[in-house]
C-alpha cells in the first residue's frame, strides 16, 4: 500500500544468460530514472531463470553503485530454469507499484519518458510503441513490423481485444505496456501458471478474456530497443515454445462456438506445426482473411502509417550514449578487478 501521493513505477526484468547484454539495459534504466523520476517513487525487480553465465553477478555489481535510485529492490536469483511464465508471475507476486513495465535483460530502453506514457487512459488495458530493432548491436527500423502494426490497429481497431489476439495480428512484445491491474487479476495469473515459455500470448488471451470492455492503444514513441540474439527464448527453447503455443490454440479452439472462428483457428494450428515454410503460409486461411481486411483498409492504413515518424538520429545517439556508459562501466569494474 502506498504511503504517500506520489506515482509509483517498477521496472521488471527478465534475465536469462545475458551478462554480455545486462549492463545496456539497466544502464537505460538508470537514464530513465534520473532524467525522467524525480517525482516517481521507482521499484526494481530482477528475476534470473538461472543464468549458466556472469549475469547475476553483474546485476549485482551494478546494483551496488546505483540501488540508491530505488524505492524497492527485489533479485529473485532461481537456482533451477523454471521457465519464463513462472519468473513472471514471481516478480509480480512482488509488485506493489502503480504502474510497471516488463522487459528481457538483453533489450534496451529508449530516451522516452516511460512514467509519463504508462499514464494512459483507464479504458486501455494494453499500450504499445513502436519497434526499433537492435540486431547485435546495429540499431535500426523494421519496416515490416512497423507496416504490420500499423495495419493490425487499423483492421483490428472496433473489435474487441480477443478477436484481435485470436487471429493473425502484429504486437511487439517488449514495446508493451500492460496496465497493473490487468496483469494482476487472479484468474490472468492463473491462466499464465499453465505455460512455461511464452508469456505474452497466454497473458493477452486471458487479459483479452477478462478484460472484454478494454482496448489496445498503438503510439508512435518507441518504448524499447529490441534485440534480438541467438538466445531468445523462441531459439534456445524451441520445443517448450512450440508446446505453449499449441497448448494456446488449444485452449482458443476450444472455447470458441462460432465454426467459422474454429476453422480459422484449426488453420492456424495445422500451418504452426508445419516445417514447410512456404507451404505454412499458402495454406494458412487466416492470412487471407487478414490480407482481405488489410485491402480493404488500405487507404486508412497508409493514411495513418505516412503521419508516422520514428525520430531515428535521436535514438541511434541515445543507443551510442547507453552503449558507452555500459563500456565504461565494465572497463571500470575490470580494473578494480585486476587492482585488487
Amino acid at each position: 500500500m502506498q504511503t504517500n501521493s506520489k506515482h509509483s513505477f517498477a521496472f521488471l526484468v527478465l534475465t536469462y544468460n545475458h551478462e554480455g547484454y545486462i549492463f545496456e539495459h539497466l544502464e537505460s534504466i538508470k537514464y530513465l530514472v534520473l532524467t525522467y523520476g524525480a517525482k516517481i517513487d521507482v521499484d526494481l525487480i530482477v528475476n534470473d531463470d538461472c543464468s549458466g553465465d556472469k549475469t547475476q553477478q553483474r546485476v549485482n555489481q551494478w546494483l551496488h553503485l546505483n540501488a540508491h535510485l530505488f524505492r524497492h529492490i527485489h533479485t529473485l536469483y532461481h537456482p533451477k530454469n523454471i521457465g519464463t511464465c513462472a519468473s513472471v508471475h514471481h516478480m509480480l507476486l512482488r509488485l506493489v507499484a502503480d504502474r510497471c513495465k516488463m522487459t528481457a535483460g538483453d533489450d534496451v530502453y529508449s530516451f522516452e519518458n516511460i512514467f509519463e506514457l504508462t499514464q494512459h487512459e483507464p479504458e486501455v488495458a494494453m499500450l504499445s510503441g513502436r519497434a526499433l530493432y537492435l540486431r547485435g548491436n546495429v540499431l535500426g527500423v523494421d519496416q515490416r513490423s512497423s507496416v504490420l502494426s500499423t495495419a493490425t490497429q487499423v483492421i483490428y481497431k472496433k473489435n474487441s481485444l480477443l478477436h484481435r489476439f485470436k487471429h493473425f495480428s502484429y504486437q511487439n512484445a517488449p514495446n508493451l505496456l500492460y496496465a497493473a491491474p490487468c496483469l494482476l487479476h487472479p484468474k490472468v495469473q492463473d491462466y499464465l501458471q499453465r505455460f512455461d515459455v511464452t508469456e505474452d500470448w497466454p497473458l493477452q488471451v486471458a487479459i483479452a478474456r477478462q478484460f472484454p470492455t478494454l482496448r489496445f492503444q498503438l503510439i508512435d514513441a518507441v518504448l524499447v530497443y529490441y534485440r534480438r540474439t541467438a538466445g531468445s527464448t523462441y531459439i534456445v527453447a524451441n520445443q517448450r515454445f512450440v508446446k505453449d503455443k499449441i497448448l494456446v490454440y488449444n485452449d482458443l479452439i476450444n472455447q470458441e462456438a462460432k465454426w467459422l472462428e474454429q476453422l480459422r483457428l484449426l488453420s492456424r494450428k495445422a500451418c504452426f506445426r508445419m516445417k514447410h515454410k512456404i507451404l505454412s503460409k499458402i495454406l494458412n486461411l487466416d492470412m487471407y482473411f487478414f490480407a482481405a481486411a488489410l485491402l480493404l483498409n488500405l487507404k486508412k492504413i497508409y493514411s495513418t502509417h505516412s503521419k508516422v515518424n520514428i525520430a531515428v538520429a535521436k535514438h541511434l545517439s541515445h543507443y551510442s550514449q547507453i552503449k558507452q556508459s555500459a563500456e565504461q562501466l565494465q572497463t571500470q569494474l575490470s580494473n578494480q578487478s585486476c587492482s585488487g
